[in-house]
C-alpha cells in the first residue's frame, strides 16, 4: 500500500492532526480533504526532506535506515520496539501489513534523501537534548522554567536564557507536540502534554527539594516513560512483556504513572488498575516506589510527613474519584 492509498482510507482526523502539527497555516478540518493532505505532505518532503529527520529519534532513524534496505518482518516485538514503530507510523513514515513493516514507495526517495544528508553526530546530540527535556517534563509533570534550565545545565545542556529555551520549544516539532509553557502564580512552568493534569499538579505541589536523576535516566524517561537504568524497573518491564501485549503495556503504564504521580497510595485502586490479577498486582506493588511522584517535585520517596498528605487530601479526593470512575468503567 502506498502512503496515498493509506491516507485516502484512514481516519481523517489522524492525518489532519499530523497536517496541523506541521503546517504553519493549516486550513480548517472541513476545508481540506485527505487528498489535499497527502499532496501537502509530498510537497513538504520535496521542499525539505530534513523534516523527516526532525520527526525522528536516533532509534527511529536507525529503523528507517534498515527499512531502506529491506522490510522488517513483524514478530513478537517488545514494548520499546512497539513505541518506535508506533511513532514512525504516527508520523506516516512507516506502514505495516500483516507480515511486515515498510516505507511506502511514494515517500521512499524522500526518506533516502533525508538519510543522505544526516549528520549523525549533530542529530545524536540533538536527540539527547530533546529526550532530556521530555524526560524532565515527564518526571515532574510541571516544573518552573528556571529549575528546568538549571537541571539541563548540570548535564552541559546550555541555553543563553529563558527566551532561547522558549524558542527551542516553539521551533522543535517533538517538543511542541509534548510540552507547553504555562503561567501560574506569576511564574512560568514547563508542563507535560502527555498527561493532561498539570493544573491539578500545580495545585497539589509540595515545597520539597527536586529529586535528582542522571542524564541517562532523563533520556530513558523522555523516550520510554520509564527509568530503564533502574534494575527493578527493567525486571518489571520484562515481566510485563511476558504477560501483556505492547499496546496493553502502554495503556497499563499510563495508569500506573498517573497512580504514582499523584501519590494515590490506595491498594484497592491499584488492584483495579491491575484488573484484579493477583500476580500483576504483586509485581506492580514491588516497583511503585521507583516511579516519580509529580506532586512532590518528582521525588520517588516512600514516605512523606503526615501533615503534608492531610493538607492535600481534600483537593485530591474529587479529582481522583472522577479518575477512578473512569478506569472502573462507571
Amino acid at each position: 500500500m502506498t502512503l496515498k492509498e493509506y491516507i485516502l482510507t484512514c481516519n481523517k482526523k489522524e492525518c489532519y492532526d499530523f497536517y496541523v502539527k506541521l503546517s504553519s497555516k493549516p486550513k480548517k478540518y472541513n476545508q481540506v480533504t485527505r487528498n489535499d493532505i497527502y499532496t501537502w505532505i509530498i510537497s513538504l518532503y520535496h521542499a525539505d526532506s530534513e523534516i523527516i529527520l526532525k520527526l525522528c529519534s536516533t532509534e527511529e532513524i536507525n529503523v528507517l535506515k534498515k527499512l531502506l534496505d529491506e522490510n522488517i518482518h513483524k514478530r513478537e516485538n517488545g514494548y520499546i520496539d512497539y513505541l518506535i514503530f508506533n511513532s514512525l507510523s504516527h508520523h506516516f513514515l512507516v506502514l505495516a501489513n500483516e507480515e511486515e513493516y515498510y516505507i511506502p514507495s511514494d515517500i521512499k526517495n524522500y526518506v533516502k534523501m533525508a538519510i543522505n544528508i544526516l549528520d549523525e553526530a549533530e542529530y545524536s546530540k540533538l536527540d539527547v537534548t530533546i529526550s532530556a527535556i521530555l524526560g524532565i517534563s515527564k518526571i515532574y509533570n510541571t516544573i518552573s522554567l528556571s529549575n528546568a534550565l538549571s537541571i539541563l545545565r548540570e548535564y552541559a545542556i546550555f541555553y543563553d536564557d529563558i527566551k532561547a529555551f522558549k524558542k527551542e520549544i516553539a521551533s522543535n516539532i517533538k517538543l511542541r507536540e509534548n510540552i507547553a509553557i504555562v503561567r501560574h502564580n506569576k511564574e512560568e512552568y514547563l508542563v507535560s502534554l502527555n498527561f493532561f493534569y498539570y493544573k491539578d499538579v500545580l495545585k497539589l505541589r509540595n515545597d520539597l527539594p527536586v529529586a535528582k536523576y542522571s542524564l541517562e535516566e532523563l533520556i530513558s524517561f523522555g523516550k520510554y516513560n520509564l527509568n530503564l537504568f533502574d534494575e527493578n524497573i527493567l525486571h518489571f518491564l520484562n515481566f510485563l512483556e511476558l504477560h501483556l501485549t505492547p499496546p496493553n503495556i502502554e495503556i497499563f503504564l499510563r495508569e500506573i504513572i498517573f497512580y504514582c504521580g499523584f501519590d494515590i497510595n490506595n491498594e484497592s485502586v491499584l488492584l483495579k488498575i491491575c484488573d484484579g490479577i493477583e500476580e500483576l498486582y504483586l509485581e506492580t506493588k514491588k516497583v511503585i516506589s521507583y516511579f516519580p511522584i509529580w506532586i512532590y517535585n518528582g521525588n520517588n520517596l516512600l514516605y512523606f510527613s503526615e501533615s503534608a498528605n492531610i493538607n492535600k487530601e481534600v483537593k485530591k479526593e474529587s479529582f481522583f474519584r472522577k479518575w477512578l470512575n473512569k478506569i472502573s468503567g462507571n
